[in-house]
């Protein structure tokens, strides 16, 4: 009996309005806060061998998304980035990408087999996963934007970032 009166509908909204806002209104640590953690890089597309189903290589583009689980490590990373373009072309020389009988590029599970590859060119264990996607993609617009990692950075800017910081910090130490 005494649940029924103390469990109204009006109680029961004001508690879940009470919990909404108090999660809204918390600040979060500062370790959440931190920009870049799993961020999702996209490099520009590369051309690499294929093989189709008579044996004759020809060349693809392929756009590749890595994910680079710490923050700290996504201006090394770009810094690094022709090394992983080097990277990519030695690896599909080596291991050229197949052609499926519908003319599309096989790519299930090759990222997988890449990202040691790529880690091992940089000299650090920095990127987690890696997607590949046929042509040369854009994620900003369309279908793509709507996929999980759709929110790439460029290197560009996470370049620029990263100077403009280290200028600060310079500047900071000489006063």
């Amino acid at each position: 009996m005494f649940y029924r009166i103390f469990f109204t509908p009006t109680l029961a909204f004001a508690l879940a309005f009470v919990g909404v806002f108090s999660v809204l209104f918390t600040p979060l640590d500062a370790g959440a806060q931190l920009p870049g953690e799993d961020s999702h890089i996209q490099l520009q597309f590369v051309m690499v061998p294929a093989k189709n189903a008579r044996g004759l290589t020809e060349s693809r583009a392929i756009t590749s998304i890595y994910t680079v689980k710490y923050a700290e490590d996504v201006p090394t990373f770009c810094q690094k980035a022709p090394r992983v373009r080097e990277t990519l072309i030695a690896f599909f020389n080596k291991y050229p990408l197949t052609i499926g009988p519908d003319r599309r590029l096989q790519l299930e599970g090759v990222g997988a087999k890449l990202v040691p590859h790529i880690n091992r060119s940089m000299g650090k264990v920095m990127v987690t996963e890696a997607i590949l996607l046929e042509g040369s993609k854009r994620l900003a617009k369309g279908a793509m934007s709507r996929l999980p990692f759709a929110t790439t950075q460029g290197c560009g800017r996470v370049l620029e970032e990263y100077e403009q910081r280290m200028k600060e910090l310079l500047n900071a130490r000489e006063k």
